[in-house]
């Protein structure tokens, strides 16, 4: 699944009024890509219905949880590997791949996907190599979309202007009626993971950096981990990964990479809205996290969390990491050269943090 995988599940109404809303290029990778995901939001639209028919009782008679655990932080800090790490703990449930891909419908269509799903996602994902398959966790941010058809995703898949996707979304959330409609399907999408299975929730998901005002009203309790890592590292690897998104996802031909300096103050504006949004909770639900720490010692990073969220921290769940961190021993990350100038331009934008977190220039 190497091309237009952001809005694939999208039931065929959302697809065609976001394609009416922001129109597409008629060449033919687009019509290619126009007719992969028509034919796809036709079946979400069936096995929708479906689902519906069969849960919409359960579904509104379902309490939701009040204290998940959410990840957070910029991308390419290793949220996906800290992620990796807490879906191991059996008393935790987050989304995966599947879940994520067919919101609508994944408590009843999976039988119906799997033969095509499991030989699309095959090896790592395109812009690192973490594995891929239909099982593996997954940030909600691609549900969300496909439920409520609001996401800055929007804007990378049908992009208007040479500025940074990212720019154009201050807040990351919608305003008026269709905030409410995000809202709805926010919470629709965790009753229905935790219907049949009633564990604690955890969440990943670097959009919600500068949502934890409006998580704080859907979740009273909700507990938040913001992980960080060098600047040098963390600003060519998202350049470098929204380039290889955008590429594979756009519907016209106006896709342009961000620069360092539009990443860099996104960061900036990123870590002053989650520190300020942390200020007003408990102690004990906020947690930060280096990712060098988390990399060098991911178990002993993960009790300090768990001590520090007062979660019970089990022998199994040790056991569980234990053997995942042997797995991923020969992984290899990717590998940057940061010129001169990104470097230099890196460490004017975000001296004060860096100092703050004593992070080298």
């Amino acid at each position: 699944m190497k091309s237009a995988y952001l809005i694939a599940g999208m039931r065929l109404s959302k697809f065609i009024k976001l394609l009416l809303k922001n129109g597409m290029s008629f060449s033919p990778k687009y019509l290619v890509r126009f007719l992969f995901l028509f034919q796809n939001g036709i079946w979400a639209s069936i096995f929708y219905r479906k689902e519906k028919s069969v849960y919409k009782d359960k579904i509104a008679n379902c309490n939701l949880q009040k204290d998940p655990i959410i990840i957070i932080g910029h991308w390419r800090t290793g949220s996906t590997f800290l992620h990796q790490l807490l879906a191991l703990d059996s008393n935790l449930i987050t989304s995966n791949v599947f879940q994520g891909s067919i919101p609508d419908s994944f408590l009843t269509s999976r039988k119906s996907y799997e033969p095509i799903m499991s030989r699309a996602l095959k090896g790592t994902r395109p812009m690192d190599q973490v594995k891929l398959s239909m099982d593996e966790p997954l940030e909600d941010e691609y549900a969300l979309f496909r439920l409520s058809a609001y996401s800055p995703l929007e804007r990378l898949v049908f992009p208007k202007s040479s500025e940074y996707f990212l720019n154009q979304f201050p807040g990351f959330l919608p305003k008026g009626k269709k905030l409410e409609e995000w809202k709805m399907a926010l919470k629709l999408f965790y009753k229905k993971l935790t219907l049949e299975n009633n564990k604690t929730i955890l969440i990943k998901n670097p959009f919600h950096s500068f949502r934890m005002k409006v998580l704080n009203e859907a979740f009273p309790e909700a507990r938040y981990v913001h992980i960080i890592r060098h600047p040098h590292k963390v600003i060519p690897s998202t350049i470098r990964m929204w380039d290889i998104v955008g590429k594979q996802n756009a519907m016209n031909g106006k896709w342009v990479k961000p620069s360092c300096k539009e990443v860099s103050d996104l960061l900036v504006r990123m870590t002053t809205q989650i520190q300020n949004d942390s200020k007003v909770l408990p102690v004990e639900r906020f947690y930060e996290l280096r990712f060098e720490e988390l990399e060098k010692n991911p178990i002993q990073e993960i009790k300090l969390l768990y001590e520090h969220l007062n979660v019970e921290f089990k022998p199994v769940f040790e056991k569980q990491l234990e053997n995942f961190v042997v797995s991923v021993k020969g992984y290899q990350k990717n590998k940057y050269e940061i010129s001169e100038h990104d470097r230099l331009e890196i460490n004017d934008i975000l001296k004060p943090w860096m100092a703050d977190k004593n992070y080298s220039l």
